[in-house]
């Protein structure tokens, strides 16, 4: 019960801080819209940011995945000045390697582009290596910003980690009114580093007073970093795996009509709005718990942990998921059609999140199991599932585009996704035999059965207020938008209310009691 009180407390501050990065994520993207629409600045754009991103992404994300539990375990085990040692020796040796990855990734950038976008006219290749180039020192900033993010997370500090996604939204939105009608879609590429550059820099304050010490050199020797680097190798095959699925994406979507790869980034963007605001909340919190359960030998604890934060992630995603399946297009009219994003842009983008958000609970479960077998020191069971998954991908993607154009690569998406989730599930069902199974399955049915039946409401207000609203109006838009979201909420915390599920009780009593 310990636990459970740590992990709410701690995402309870992580959700309340990513809302506000969430909001300004989500204005950072409608300025975009607006200025851009789905026009080929903005596939252009999205392209040039795939490469670095892919791999910070990959590096820097298995670095730093790598990095908690070993950080973890040295700080309970060995103390403050070995884990001090451990932190410096990791970052000066990231710095190290992440600058001269950005180097050779400028100077290949037209090699690359060649690669991931191969329908790409000659202006908009030319374009896209140009932002490549001015882009690609993301791939060090952002590794930093994660590495500082995973030791401020292990020493139980949330807030400024939490607060990068805000620093991050809010430079490139000051970019866009302010390097854009100078500079154009270059602009944007600035600013989103500028953004990277001020992730990093607002965490470093936050380590001072929390104990360590900052030594500047590297050591292969010591023991935790040869640990983290024998971890760190299947984390970035499995990482990479995974994020083959965006590349795939974009790669197909580029043969496809202009646009596409637009429709598809601003529709992934709304996916993973609950995602972001409550998968990702949960996961920071739970990580270092799972991490110093398994570094106790707490396996009983950890499975109860495990399946608290499934199930947490269930409460907030499936009826998100199915809320947006219902209400896709006044959504997306609602924040994105002004500007270039036209009527046009608005239907190949809603087209595209319905199908999207059918992987929304597969995808945070999956995060949170994976966390446990990295937890467990357990990096092989995944990559040996991604591996598998991204295949299946792969041959779903080349099926389904034929039929459905872009929403085809969305369903592949969530379809693979499904997959990798029931498989990473079943696997470590072997690893922790005493997990609490009826208990998660009775509250997932409940949350399930709760969702579909405010999904069902939705439908039949949403069908009402179309009728009855001027649509062409923002006006009207917003009431029928807003009606049809405050109704779906009332009705599915009455009926979760009325199911009892834990996870919800338990959630309301520590607000209540908060409040009193």
């Amino acid at each position: 019960m310990t636990e459970k009180r740590t992990l709410l407390k701690a995402a309870g501050l992580v959700l309340a801080i990513s809302i506000i990065g969430r909001l300004l994520g989500f204005v950072r993207e409608q300025v975009i819209a607006a200025q851009f629409g789905t026009s080929m600045a903005t596939d252009a754009y999205l392209m040039a940011f795939t490469i670095p991103n892919l791999i910070y992404v990959i590096i820097g994300g298995a670095l730093a995945t790598a990095f908690i539990p070993v950080f973890t375990d040295t700080h309970i085990n060995q103390g403050k000045r070995e884990s001090s040692r451990l932190a410096s020796y990791t970052g000066n040796l990231a710095l190290v390697v992440m600058s001269f990855i950005a180097i050779i990734g400028i100077l290949i950038a037209p090699v690359l582009v060649s690669l991931i976008a191969p329908g790409f006219s000659a202006e908009a290749h030319e374009m896209t290596v140009n932002l490549t180039r001015i882009m690609f020192p993301c791939v060090l900033l952002a590794t930093l910003s994660m590495l500082l993010g995973g030791i401020l997370n292990s020493l139980q500090h949330f807030t400024m980690p939490a607060f990068t996604a805000a620093a991050f939204s809010g430079t490139v939105i000051i970019s866009v009114f302010l390097l854009v009608p100078e500079m154009g879609v270059t602009g944007l590429a600035i600013g989103t580093v500028l953004g990277m550059a001020v992730q990093v820099l607002i965490q470093i304050p936050a380590l001072f007073g929390r104990g360590l010490r900052y030594i500047p050199r590297i050591s292969l020797n010591n023991t935790g970093v040869r640990r983290i680097g024998e971890l760190v190798f299947p984390v970035m095959i499995g990482t990479g795996v995974n994020q083959i699925y965006v590349t795939i994406d974009r790669i197909l979507a580029s043969t496809l009509s202009v646009g596409s790869l637009a429709a598809l980034n601003f529709a992934n963007k709304l996916m993973f709005l609950p995602f972001n605001l409550f998968v990702v909340a949960v996961n920071t919190a739970v990580f270092p718990s799972l991490s110093a359960l398994a570094a106790r030998d707490e396996h009983e604890e950890l499975g109860n942990t495990m399946v608290f934060g499934l199930n947490l992630i269930a409460l907030f995603t499936i009826p998100a998921a199915i809320g947006l399946f219902a209400l896709s297009e006044p959504i997306v009219r609602v924040l994105f059609e002004r500007g270039a994003f036209d009527a046009t842009s608005t239907a190949m983008t809603s087209f595209a999140l319905r199908f999207f958000v059918l992987g929304l609970f597969a995808q945070g479960a999956y995060n949170v199991i994976n966390r446990t077998y990295y937890a467990l020191q357990d990096t092989k069971t995944p990559v040996k599932i991604s591996i598998t998954v991204v295949v299946v991908n792969l041959i779903l993607s080349l099926i389904l585009i034929r039929y459905l154009q872009h929403g085809g690569l969305a369903l592949a998406n969530s379809l693979a996704a499904i997959l990798n989730m029931i498989l990473a599930y079943c696997l470590l069902r072997n690893r922790l035999p005493a997990l609490p199974e009826k208990k998660l399955f009775i509250n997932l049915g409940k949350i399930l059965l709760a969702s579909v039946l405010m999904g069902v409401g939705v439908y039949f207000i949403n069908g009402l207020l179309v009728t009855n609203l001027a649509m062409a109006s923002l006006k009207g838009q917003l009431y029928h938008l807003g009606i049809s979201m405050g109704l779906g909420i009332f009705i599915y915390l009455a009926f979760i209310t009325v199911l009892q599920v834990e996870e919800a009780q338990y959630f309301f009593k520590r607000f209540v009691k908060k409040q009193g």
